[in-house]
């Protein structure tokens, strides 16, 4: 655990910037004081990085803990990190908006295991030694400070109690306050835990500013821990560990997967939330939805230690081959849930790691999951390093993401990178995001698949289900049967390709 403090003075070289005054000052946010935020970040340079927020309101009062981004749901993690800024005139909240930032990154639900089933007692767990593990036992100790403690997620569909159509039935999830119990009795003191009384009541106020009847919020009572209960897997959940094994009262809070456009479910959230503060006394200053598109300015980069170069949003940086370049800051117009991904070298995350400069380097940007700018460092022989900026008009007839379905679920897969699936897994090439023409017009095709009722291949496999049993083997990539290309070719030339790994 550490806390991000002023970093080692270095040189700074803006090109294309005009003269910036750098200033370092030392900065301890160790000490919390009365009417402060103290931010605290654990496994700091590693993909997983987690960052927490500590806020303490002027007045003592309640604290609530809102977890967001445990798995990959954007309508969770984004409505989490309204919270991050707020000031409080009573009470206290501890938010981690992106608990699995890999998730959150990659756009999967898990990586090695679903983070939200590994809340098991620890007699009862073997730990394995993953980045879950690790990330599960700091969100345990700081629910052991809380009171109340909301999970954020969206899920699909619509909870109703009773079975209305194959969108809303009890089997769903969307539109709902989860907890495992009506009442329950805390394990620490004895006292009763009014979960479903509570959670009537802030939906009762939350409903009543929906206008849209089929959006207003249902209770849902997992009964989980009964024998009978229809959702045993809940039992590694975070609110069942926090409820009992902590005492601490612990609601999920699901908004729908179909409800459209983002900001709509974000909005669900922070009306949600906002009521458990109303209800539990914790005064703030409501924050503000405003989900702009994330776009980033420019990247700090150091070379060698010493000098650090601005390079502006498609522009290239030239080293000399053999360089040690470290990216050092992220300029964009939002401050967290940014990443640096040096494609095909690095890690997940590759902000704040030296990596040495031996061939071409393609730097891609994201905000949470989101493709938001990228940067080129190129290998020379010169000794000193250049900026060449951008040309005045943006590239054109290029891919900046593939559209695909796995199992039923979007997916968005920038141009270049990898998707990792089972051989099982059933995937859908739905389109691509396109700069330049019109997307429609995007030939797409998975290399080594033919459609069914085609003798040969028009390279177009848009709309086909696939899996790796369909493929043929020697299309993959060293015909080794593990990767395979989907390529995109706008008007007889490629413009974008990405690689789907099986066996993962």
């Amino acid at each position: 655990m550490t806390n991000r403090a002023a970093r080692r003075g270095v040189w700074i070289h803006l090109a294309a910037f005009p003269l910036l005054a750098v200033l370092a000052f030392p900065f301890d946010s160790n000490h919390v004081g009365i009417g402060s935020t103290q931010h605290i970040i654990y496994f700091e340079n590693t993909d997983y990085e987690l960052h927490v927020y500590k806020i303490q309101g002027e007045q003592p009062g309640k604290t609530l803990m809102i977890i967001g981004g445990i798995h990959n749901e954007p309508g969770g993690y984004l409505a989490a990190d309204l919270y991050v800024d707020v000031a409080l005139q009573k009470g206290n909240l501890i938010v981690v908006p992106r608990a699995n930032f890999p998730s959150v990154v990659s756009n999967n639900r898990w990586i090695n295991g679903d983070m939200n089933r590994q809340f098991t007692p620890d007699s009862k767990k073997a730990p394995n030694g993953t980045y879950e593990d690790k990330v599960v036992e700091v969100l345990k100790k700081l629910m052991s400070e809380s009171d109340v403690l909301l999970n954020l997620h969206e899920g699909s569909g619509f909870y109703r109690p009773e079975w209305i159509s194959n969108q809303k039935n009890p089997t769903r999830w969307g539109q709902s306050v989860i907890a495992d119990d009506d009442e329950f009795t805390s394990p620490k003191d004895g006292r009763g835990i009014p979960l479903k009384s509570r959670a009537i009541r802030i939906m009762d106020l939350v409903n009543a500013r929906i206008a849209e009847p089929e959006h207003r919020f249902h209770f849902n009572n997992t009964r989980t821990a009964y024998k009978d209960s229809p959702h045993p897997e809940m039992r590694g959940s975070a609110t069942f560990f926090a409820l009992t094994q902590l005492g601490v009262e612990s609601y999920g809070v699901e908004t729908s997967k179909e409800i459209e456009p983002l900001d709509i479910k974000v909005k669900y959230q922070s009306l949600v939330v906002n009521a458990f503060m109303d209800d539990l006394g914790i005064v703030l200053q409501n924050p503000k939805i405003a989900l702009d598109p994330p776009h980033m300015e420019y990247l700090l980069v150091s070379v060698n230690g010493k000098t650090v170069y601005g390079i502006p949003n498609g522009a290239t940086l030239s080293v000399h081959r053999g360089d040690e370049i470290q990216i050092e800051h992220i300029a964009a117009n939002y401050e967290r849930g940014l990443i640096a991904d040096v494609v095909g070298v690095g890690g997940l995350n590759d902000l704040h790691k030296s990596l040495i400069v031996d061939h071409s380097l393609r730097v891609l940007v994201k905000k949470d999951q989101f493709p938001c700018g990228e940067i080129h460092i190129e290998p020379t022989d010169t000794a000193t390093p250049e900026v060449r900026a951008p040309s005045a008009a943006p590239k054109r007839d290029r891919v900046i993401a593939f559209l695909l379905e796995v199992d039923g679920a979007a997916r968005s897969i920038p141009d270049g990178e990898k998707l990792a699936l089972t051989d099982n897994q059933v995937l859908l090439i739905k389109g691509v995001e396109f700069r330049g023409g019109s997307p429609a017009d995007v030939q797409l095709n998975f290399v080594g698949f033919v459609p069914p009722g085609k003798g040969t291949n028009d390279g177009e496999d848009r709309g086909s289900p696939i899996t790796k049993s369909v493929l043929r083997l020697r299309f993959s990539v060293g015909g080794k049967g593990v990767e395979y290309v989907i390529t995109a070719r706008y008007k007889n030339r490629e413009v974008g390709r990405m690689t789907v790994v099986y066996g993962r």
